[in-house]
């Protein structure tokens, strides 16, 4: 009878423990997108670390630790404070890809960091090719994520006509992102969602200049 009460007890510790963790992860990210203030997501960040620091067995913490420095640069306008940011963002990326390396979030999340380290024309591309090489290995382990080709067309929308970028060729690939968007399903409700919104505005966008 002891030991059945124990295994209860443990079983139910265990439950806390994850009903715990998720919903702190939920309320992180529903803070994350709901503001811009640059401090305000360095903590929530700092959040997720500590989760991560905890929960060793779980890589979306530290993905999301990632994801928020890399988000926080769209409120930011001075180059080097995005870097910043942005070296934050591949300490944790490095530590996912040597634990987790077979998920292909992390690489397309490593996609849009490099992307993001283009804010001028001369490192276009170095981190251009850094992140199609990532999207490549994105695309090898789950060709059905829509973050792949929302990255690419970014990347192809955002590189000069002269260079085999431009609006045309960046729109077929906006457009499959948002078929994948709409028929994704994710394992759980922590699971990245982000890119949707924003291929949509592009997209649109895109559509509006024919």
């Amino acid at each position: 009878m002891k030991t059945l009460t124990l295994i209860f007890a443990l079983c139910l510790t265990q439950w806390m423990q994850a009903n715990d963790y998720e919903t702190i992860m939920q309320q992180n990210i529903t803070q994350l997108y709901q503001t811009t203030d640059v401090s305000s997501i360095n903590q929530i960040a700092a959040s997720f670390q500590r989760i991560a620091d905890v929960e060793k067995d779980e890589w979306l913490p530290l993905y999301y630790v990632a994801y928020a420095y890399a988000r926080s640069t769209h409120f930011i306008t001075d180059a080097d404070s995005i870097d910043l940011q942005l070296d934050k963002a591949q300490l944790a990326l490095k530590q996912l890809v040597g634990s987790k390396s077979d998920e292909s979030e992390i690489y397309a999340l490593q996609a849009l960091v490099y992307s993001l380290r283009i804010t001028n024309p001369m490192r276009g591309y170095k981190y251009s090719s850094l992140s199609n090489e990532a999207l490549a290995k994105a695309e090898q382990l789950n060709a059905a994520n829509p973050r792949i080709y929302y990255c690419k067309a970014n990347n192809i929308y955002h590189t000069p006509k002269m260079f085999g970028g431009g609006k045309e060729k960046a729109q077929p690939l906006y457009e499959k992102a948002a078929e994948l968007f709409a028929h994704s399903k994710h394992p759980n409700h922590l699971w990245p969602t982000w890119g949707s919104i924003h291929n949509k505005a592009m997209l649109n966008k895109c559509l509006a200049s024919q």
